[in-house]
């Protein structure tokens, strides 16, 4: 039973208010008694008899008053809490009128709901190792004669004339060569989600990787139809990691978001440095029509989980946000499953987002999706910020900044 706010009363007031008229009936019963001219005063025993009587009254009363509006509620409290060491993650402390004990109450609930998530995400961390070890095993196996096969289909189309009799042949070789480019973009897919957390991270700047990604899906054409707006620093945010990892994360969000859109629509990347205190407040999003103005939304569940694990002092925000359908919260944990996908069969693999999760966990960051302002899905992901490059480094760093990940590796790296 759920108890509104309003209807709470303070355990303090309550208790010295009536403890209070206790006390003030417990004096004024034996003087009005003794104050009668029909009694003695002065007998002693008469008196100690009243006194006695007016003192065992006023411990019963107030015994009476702590045992409902005290006792009663923490022994419930008590079993209800000894179900939940015993394992009984679902049950939910008894509903209390007092305010104090109403707070500890829905203190408890929320450390219950934190267990629970936290169990779920062991559980969920756990399977992922467990595939990822199977898919760099399978990737293994699979890799090795599936490259001989590649070989000897360019070797019997180079034998083949172009002729009409060899128009059937080259057709069928043509068909088990794109099936066969298929298997080896699922199993680069498993190569890259079973990968390791690399040896040596550097800063990269998560601006230049942004802009350069973008400019790489335009030269390929998949951003044709698609408005991309970037609403970014303007200024180096660094991030300790790998660039081609980080890029191909962007890459697997975009190409995410425009297949969700059927290749139409608008992606917004909002890229934003924060300081750690400001994750825990109330979020203040603008709506898509920027009719109502600001709406106000709570912290993020997922971030407060987040920042718990970490000290960063100040936090990349990064929100890659699309028009399309967007995310249901029913498959809002499910999607980053590896070999989850919506897409009919055939047409993905459900490595994509698997990958950018895998990624994600590889720079100490977390990511999670919402509903966009844009009406689709808006992915979110916090990254540690870290300082420069100085120095040989910085050197490296600029070299880096003017290259952009090869188009093989873009459209490899989805799935």
């Amino acid at each position: 039973m759920t108890i509104s706010p309003a209807t709470l009363r303070s355990l303090r007031t309550e208790l010295l208010v009536k403890l209070a008229l206790l006390l003030a009936a417990a004096v004024l019963l034996p003087v009005a008694f003794l104050s009668s001219p029909r009694l003695h005063a002065g007998d002693p025993l008469a008196n100690g008899i009243l006194i006695g009587a007016d003192i065992a009254l006023f411990v019963a009363c107030a015994a009476l008053v702590l045992q409902r509006a005290v006792v009663q509620p923490l022994r419930a409290v008590a079993h209800a809490a000894q179900d939940i060491a015993a394992g009984d993650l679902q049950r939910r402390m008894p509903a209390t009128a007092s305010r104090e004990l109403h707070d500890v109450a829905a203190t408890f609930d929320r450390l219950i709901d934190r267990v629970r998530e936290d169990q779920a995400q062991l559980i969920r961390a756990e399977k992922l190792a467990s595939i990822g070890r199977l898919a760099a095993s399978v990737a293994h196996e699979i890799g090795n004669p599936l490259g001989a096969i590649l070989g000897h289909v360019h070797l019997l189309r180079g034998q083949l004339k172009t002729d009409e009799a060899s128009r059937e042949p080259l057709e069928l070789l043509a068909a088990l060569e794109r099936e066969s480019a298929r298997i080896e973009r699922i199993v680069r897919g498993l190569l890259d989600y079973a990968r390791a957390r690399p040896p040596a991270p550097a800063p990269i700047d998560i601006d230049d990787v942004v802009r350069s990604c973008v400019d790489l899906l335009r030269t390929q054409g998949l951003l044709a139809a698609v408005e991309v707006a970037l609403e970014l620093t303007d200024e180096p945010l660094f991030v300790s990691g790998q660039r081609h990892d980080l890029e191909q994360l962007f890459v697997n969000l975009f190409i995410n978001a425009v297949d969700a859109m059927n290749g139409r629509g608008q992606i917004v990347v909002r890229l934003e440095r924060a300081a750690r205190f400001t994750l825990r407040q109330p979020a203040v999003r603008r709506t898509f029509a920027d009719v109502d103005g600001a709406v106000e939304h709570p912290p993020s569940a997922r971030a407060q989980r987040w920042l718990a694990g970490h000290d960063a002092v100040e936090i990349a925000k990064i929100v890659v946000a699309d028009s399309g359908p967007g995310v249901s919260p029913e498959l809002a944990e499910r999607i980053f499953d590896p070999f989850f996908t919506t897409k009919p069969a055939g047409k993905g693999t459900g490595l994509g987002l698997a990958i950018v999760a895998r990624i994600v966990d590889n720079f100490h960051g977390t990511v999670w999706v919402t509903t966009a302002r844009e009406g689709g899905a808006a992915f979110h992901v916090l990254f540690p910020v870290v300082a420069a490059p100085s120095g040989a480094d910085r050197a490296r760093h600029q070299h880096g900044r003017r290259s952009t990940p090869s188009t093989a590796r873009a459209r490899k790296a989805h799935s």
